[in-house]
């Protein structure tokens, strides 16, 4: 079997290429934009190819059995040029299903994120949504899972909030720090990647799933504090003041802390059921703070 990974490069698609490398009878054909973002993906077969440039697809998907899509520019990272979030994650998608169809694909495995909605044109949302519904509508056989926030190795959620802590003596609770999350491990993502792409029982169905606890925006940020043994004073901070900021530090900053984008993300409870790993995928997933208390931020 033959599965191309997009977005190999990325946090998501590096770990799942580097696990299907393991995975018997499996050939990994790993996408990524330059051959120099290959790093890590010894043991694929490589090729370069841009979901927003429909011409570069049809080799990338030529005698796939399987897509994982996990090429999509996530709401925490500022948009490199107006129109980037719909140009990546809407059509960027529908680039990739016609492809696909038109190669004979057979199933899709897609990376979401818990939430997803309808939502009002120009959003961060609306392409989340976008990129969702060009998948239903591609007539291929699919699985769309929607994970909460991720930890481990890597992940920008975990280090975006550990670099402020670092920095700052006073860290802002975003909406006053009891939005609820249910943080998830990033192998424990790829483990149901995995197993989705290797089973017809859950197709067509979009599979919200998260850690095994609850953690509010203010016990994450206590954890990780704990985890790098400083104290900080945490300061509640209302969604319209922070989007307000938000705004205008993306305006002068490359890398902002936090992006209009991500304050999406709080108007919700970023969480779901604690069985739905369980119940889905037969097995238990970890606990954000029981894996920070044993193994640190990484």
């Amino acid at each position: 079997m033959i599965v191309l990974v997009t977005g190999a490069s990325g946090f998501v698609g590096s770990h799942v290429a580097r696990r299907l490398l393991t995975t018997p009878d499996v050939r990994v054909r790993a996408m990524v934009r330059g051959r120099s973002r290959a790093v890590g993906l010894e043991g694929c077969e490589l090729i370069e190819a841009d979901i927003t440039q429909a011409e570069t697809l049809k080799s990338a998907v030529a005698g796939v059995d399987v897509i994982v899509h996990a090429a999509a520019i996530t709401g925490n990272l500022k948009e490199p040029y107006r129109g980037a979030y719909e140009k990546i994650n809407h059509s960027g998608t529908e680039n990739l299903t016609g492809a696909a169809a038109l190669a004979g694909v057979k199933k899709l495995v897609v990376m979401s994120g818990l939430g997803t909605r309808p939502a009002a044109p120009g959003t961060y949302m609306a392409t989340r949504w976008g990129m969702e519904e060009a998948i239903r509508a591609s007539g291929i056989p699919h699985v769309i899972l929607q994970p909460s926030v991720l930890f481990g190795s890597g992940a920008e959620f975990v280090t975006a909030l550990s670099r402020l802590a670092r920095r700052s003596p006073v860290l802002p609770l975003l909406g006053g720090g009891g939005i609820r999350f249910q943080p998830l491990w990033i192998e424990d993502l790829v483990t149901c990647i995995v197993l989705a792409a290797g089973t017809d029982t859950l197709n067509g169905r979009s599979i919200p799933i998260g850690g095994s606890e609850f953690a509010t925006f203010k016990e994450v940020m206590q954890a990780i504090c704990k985890a790098m043994g400083v104290r900080r004073l945490m300061v509640p901070l209302p969604l319209s003041v922070a989007r307000v900021q938000a705004r205008l530090l993306t305006a002068v900053l490359a890398r902002p802390p936090v992006t209009p984008a991500a304050l999406e993300l709080f108007a919700f409870e970023n969480a779901t059921d604690l069985d739905a790993v369980d119940r889905n995928f037969g097995f238990h997933p970890r606990g954000f703070r029981e894996h920070v208390a044993a193994h640190g931020l990484e």
